[in-house]
């Protein structure tokens, strides 16, 4: 029979999966089909397309393709349990919104799945260490929110902590099959996005440190290397069967991240100040303390299995950051992968705090509840972060309404342009235009190109209206424009209705 000693690990860990699963899937059908997340139409329209001509080729080089792929195959099945439960009779009756809560739910599969992944890397440092970085990294608000959608970056993550895992076990496996199962995982990662080739670190890193003869590493380097190679092929086939048209957009896409637009401020920056504000000062003291024990592990037990673990989180956290603080294109979910690092260092030097305490301390309740006060202490923004965020989602926007009011009274076949693609209005529907201000055109401009209704929204109008002081000539051109047209309706934003504040006016039609 397991003893109390051996079993609460896992008990802790399943509690957390179960906290980290309810946080990942609350809320996951917020602004399906009104506003959906950037970028999400990206994946779903080509997976979409793919089950409904049968060509495979996505014509899209953004993302390498293996979850494109995935999403094509759970439109699929999808599609066969809506024609059962009988909500359409065939391809052209479903449209790509009617898909993305179940494209969503795989996003959040990943998410959840990786929080058990960083308990494993972890408990090989100490079963505690592996616990409070699972649960510290449960409740990262940044992927949490990054769960709710449809894009690459948390499925990539996933694939990179796989890589790390099985990266760390490949040497106590037989021959070479675990570098082989690290290399695909490698593979897999770099399908999913191509910044996530970088795992390949890795499995190099491990065989740098290894101890086994330089044969064996040689072996293991390449066996490694052509997994990675050739499962990013399986997984991303048009890189070569299209090979000009991936050179060439992949080329425009590096360019876009080396030679992109000035920032305000270096991209390290930002990064630091996402990470302050979604992973919170205490984790990153923590994740810097772990650092430190690193280094000190590397002099010390330089052969030892936590030694390994240790090395490999903390180089990786510094080259992938030093790697996305290069570039141009900024955004906050690029970090992603960077997280289960930063969380297995933190939960490290947590778990070394306490450990303290209990040799100072000698009575049994000093090491739990110690680790309890320190992973409240480490928890606690992210946490609030991410429920504050599924609270707000979880409300009925001004989008929301929007949407709903105009589906309802505006007639089919009307031409709306909207500055907004917050609100994503259906173009079976309506004719959609998305200029990125209404003010790029005047009223007249509109009465003669036949436009019916104009969609205002304070994400664009703001500073033209409300700033202090305002913009004098967007304000001008505002006003004269709403002057000129027919106010029909404006949704404010409030407690209960979160969002940008709303404006529908009618265009006066030409004699």
């Amino acid at each position: 029979m397991t003893d109390a000693p051996t079993r609460w690990p896992r008990l802790a860990v399943l509690c957390i999966l179960i906290v980290g699963a309810v946080l990942r899937f609350t809320a996951l059908g917020h602004g399906i089909p009104y506003a959906l997340g950037i970028d999400e139409p990206e994946i779903m329209e080509r997976a979409v397309r793919m089950m409904k001509t049968g060509e495979l080729h996505p014509h899209f080089f953004d993302y390498p393709g293996l979850y494109i792929y995935l999403q094509f195959l759970v439109a699929c099945i999808r599609f066969v349990a809506g024609s059962i439960a009988g909500l359409w009779a065939n391809l052209n009756e479903a449209a790509p919104a009617d898909f993305y809560l179940w494209a969503r739910a795989v996003t959040a599969v990943f998410g959840t799945a990786t929080i058990g992944l960083v308990y494993w890397v972890g408990r090989r440092i100490s079963p505690l260490a592996g616990v409070l970085a699972a649960a510290l990294f449960a409740v990262q608000s940044m992927h949490i929110r990054e769960s709710h959608f449809v894009l690459t970056d948390v499925p990539m993550t996933f694939f990179v902590v796989l890589a790390w895992y099985l990266t760390l076990r490949a040497p106590d496996r037989p021959g070479l099959r675990g570098w082989l199962l690290a290399g695909m995982a490698v593979g897999a990662a770099a399908a999913t996005k191509y910044n996530g080739g970088v795992a390949i670190l890795l499995p190099m890193l491990a065989l740098a440190m290894s101890n086994a003869p330089w044969r064996q590493r040689v072996g293991a380097l390449v066996t490694t290397t052509l997994a990675a190679g050739v499962t990013f092929l399986v997984c991303a086939p048009y890189t070569v069967l299209a090979l000009p048209e991936f050179l060439n957009a992949f080329a425009y896409l590096a360019n876009m991240y080396a030679d992109g637009p000035p920032r305000p401020e270096p991209a390290w920056l930002t990064y630091a100040k996402h990470l302050r504000i979604n992973f919170s000062i205490p984790a990153i003291l923590c994740a810097v303390g772990g650092l430190l024990l690193t280094a000190r592990a590397v002099l010390t037990r330089p052969r030892a299995s936590e030694t390994a673990t240790l090395l490999l989180s903390a180089v990786f956290a510094l080259v992938y950051y030093g790697m996305v603080s290069t570039q141009r294109l900024v955004w906050g979910r690029y970090l992603l992968p960077l997280l289960p690092f930063l969380c297995v260092l933190a939960g490290t030097t947590a778990a070394w705090l306490a450990e303290r305490a209990s040799q100072r301390w000698t009575s049994r309740a000093v090491m739990p509840t110690a680790a309890l006060a320190l992973l409240a202490v480490l928890a606690t923004v992210p946490a609030s972060n991410a429920v504050s965020w599924l609270t707000m989602v979880s409300k009925t926007s001004t989008n929301k309404l929007a949407y709903d009011w105009i589906v309802e009274h505006i007639p089919e076949g009307a031409r709306i342009v909207t500055e907004t693609r917050e609100v994503l209005l259906p173009e079976t529907r309506y004719t959609i235009g998305y200029p990125r201000m209404l003010i790029q055109h005047d009223a007249e401009f509109y009465e003669q190109e036949r436009i019916d209704y104009l969609l205002a929204s304070s994400l664009s109008f703001h500073n033209a209206l409300y700033a202090d002081p305002p913009d004098v000539v967007a304000s001008s051109r505002y006003r004269e424009l709403f002057r000129r047209t027919e106010h029909v309706m404006t949704f404010m934003p409030s407690a209960d209705h979160p969002g940008p504040e709303l404006r529908i006016y009618r265009v006066r039609q030409p004699e």
